[in-house]
C-alpha cells in the first residue's frame, strides 16, 4: 500500500519515572528517565528544563528534545533504543513531572 511507510511514526518514547533521592549521604537528587526507540541510528535525545508551572509548582516541566540525524550522515538500519535522562540537586518537593512533548504526567517517586 503506497504511502504507509511514511505514516508509520519514526520514534516513540515511553517508560517514564521520575524519583526524588533523599538517601544519604545526598545531596538530594530529583531524577528522571525515559526510553525512546528509533526506527534507524543517528538519533539524540535530551530532557530539557522548562519554566516553572505558575499554577502547580509542585510539577516540573521538562520538554523532550529529539535531534535528527543530519540530512548528509549515514544511519543504520534497526531499531535502536535511547535513554532520555533529567537529573537535578533540588530540595523543591516536586509530586509530579510533566513531558511537555509527549503530553504525559508521571508521578515522582519519593526514596528515603
Amino acid at each position: 500500500m503506497e504511502g504507509t511507510e511514511q505514516a508509520r511514526p519514526i520514534w516513540h518514547c515511553g517508560e517514564w519515572y521520575a524519583s526524588h533521592d533523599h538517601m544519604p549521604p545526598g545531596p538530594v537528587t530529583l531524577r528522571v528517565t525515559g526510553e525512546c526507540r528509533f526506527r534507524t541510528t543517528g538519533y539524540r535525545v535530551e530532557l530539557r528544563r522548562r519554566e516553572p508551572n505558575p499554577w502547580h509548582p509542585e510539577d516540573l516541566l521538562l520538554e523532550l528534545i529529539v535531534e535528527e540525524p543530519p540530512p548528509s550522515g549515514i544511519v543504520g538500519p534497526g531499531f535502536t533504543t535511547l535513554e532520555a535522562r533529567y537529573e537535578e540537586e533540588t530540595d523543591a518537593e516536586y509530586k509530579t513531572v510533566t513531558i511537555l512533548t509527549e503530553s504525559v504526567t508521571v508521578p515522582v517517586e519519593d526514596v528515603h
